[in-house]
């Protein structure tokens, strides 16, 4: 085989692998992300936004290709010359890139970008477009028709109508804005200046000074019904205001202070300590539990928007090498040694054909004969290291199972042509080497069970 033809039979098994170009390398662990380096506003204003689920959905279309190529016979020459291992692990999903913030919320999420655009994604408008760059933070809620954006030097707080894709407020108070919320159905607007001044008011409306924080605020957040505005300040003061009447309801004092950071989840908050303390209060109850970590499955990591879905999925590695199995016998020890086609050692016994583990070293190896089903027989028993799954023409598809490692995957040649599919879709899992071990199938498709569904 020449050089042209060597590099061709490469090219087009990278291909059949990864479906095109935009597709993830074949030995990374973590999809890779594509997208435009920048964000045309005026393409997005006025269309309606993609759902969250759809998002989703069609990053990792583009991301993972198909899992059933792996029947996808490869070029003649390269059959017995690479390995494809599936091993499961969360589905990670790369969703977008040059995102300073986000906000998410139910079904919704809002992404802010660093060339100023706010996307969001099932509700609302496709995007708007902040005053400055980058988006420094983002507020808004599902049931809310308002988003809040500030941006570049946080000089103000714009307020976007999410039905019309409109600017309708822009919140100037003559200071650096520090924090700020918007209520959860979108009536209130409340934010803190540098100054740690409390303004609070209509989002669309005039804001009215209506208090001041002694130190740092570390969480502004609103009650579900809108009624109450409770904000926590870093050395564990929580004070709780009434946004219809401007006035303090409401003020204690949460021990284990000075806190590093305080996230509101509803009357729950989950709490760091500048020590490195962490749990979490319950502001009705009183009460301290034990930390709760977010389990929506949506973070920022290097400026990349990524989905870690409880989904379970089998992801791809290929491995280009000769597939080569060594298998030994030591009589005296009753044990088989298998050089396995990942390279690793194990040892079975001859007797039952199940997994050894501690096995000590021989005198007596002998070699053993493989069959062209890589099977063989010892002291009347059948024994085999892998399974013929499928077939298409003069090249057998061959499936082995390695605990903690997955499943092995290659094409071999063959004399005889066929045609067949052993439970297409599964993959065939057994305990042990013993031929008459029973086979478990394991289907490629997980079960569905994250926001796509």
């Amino acid at each position: 085989m020449n050089k042209k033809s060597i590099i061709l039979a490469l090219a087009a098994l990278v291909v059949m692998f990864s479906g095109c170009s935009k597709q993830p390398s074949p030995v990374t662990d973590e999809p890779s992300l594509s997208t435009d380096e920048s964000i045309d506003i005026s393409k997005l204003v006025g269309q309606a936004p993609l759902s969250l689920a759809g998002l989703v959905e069609f990053s990792a279309s583009q991301q993972y290709s198909p899992l059933d190529s792996i029947y996808n016979r490869p070029p003649e020459d390269m059959a017995g010359n690479y390995v494809v291992q599936l091993s499961k692990s969360n589905e990670i999903v790369n969703l977008a890139e040059d995102v300073t913030t986000f906000v998410q919320e139910k079904n919704i999420l809002a992404a802010g970008f660093r060339n100023g655009v706010v996307r969001m994604y099932g509700g609302g408008c496709a995007a708007v477009q902040a005053a400055s760059e980058p988006v420094n933070s983002v507020s808004w809620f599902s049931d809310s028709p308002f988003v809040a954006v500030s941006s570049g030097e946080n000089d103000s707080v714009e307020v976007f109508n999410v039905r019309k894709c409109a600017r309708v407020r822009v919140h100037d108070v003559n200071s650096t804005v520090d924090v700020f919320t918007l209520s959860p159905r979108g009536s209130w607007l409340a934010l803190v200046d540098k100054a740690r001044r409390l303004w609070v008011g209509p989002a669309d409306g005039r804001l009215r000074r209506i208090d001041r924080f002694s130190y740092k605020p570390l969480s502004l957040t609103f009650s579900k019904e809108e009624g109450i505005l409770m904000g926590v300040d870093a050395t564990g003061k929580m004070i709780m205001w009434s946004p219809l009447k401007l006035t303090r309801i409401f003020d204690q004092k949460i021990k284990g202070g000075p806190f590093k950071s305080v996230h509101a989840d509803g009357p729950l908050l989950n709490i760091v300590t500048e020590k490195g303390d962490r749990f979490q209060w319950d502001v009705s109850k009183r009460l301290k539990s034990p930390y709760h970590e977010s389990d929506n499955g949506f973070y920022l990591r290097n400026g990349v928007l990524v989905y870690r879905s409880p989904r379970n999925i089998f992801s791809k590695k290929v491995q280009f090498k000769p597939v080569s199995f060594v298998v030994d016998l030591s009589p005296s020890g009753k044990v088989y040694r298998v050089k396995d086609v990942d390279g690793g050692v194990r040892y079975y016994s001859s007797v039952s054909g199940a997994a050894l583990d501690g096995v000590q070293d021989f005198a007596d190896w002998e070699k053993v004969r493989l069959g062209l089903d890589y099977g063989f027989s010892g002291n009347g028993r059948e024994f085999t290291l892998a399974v013929p799954i499928a077939q298409r023409e003069f090249q057998r598809l061959y499936c082995r199972y390695i605990p903690s490692k997955g499943y092995y995957l290659w094409w071999k040649k063959v004399s005889r042509p066929d045609d067949y599919f052993k439970s297409r879709g599964s993959l065939p899992r057994r305990e042990g080497i013993a031929a008459s071990a029973p086979l478990a199938w394991e289907p490629l498709e997980s079960k569905k069970n994250d926001i796509r569904d």
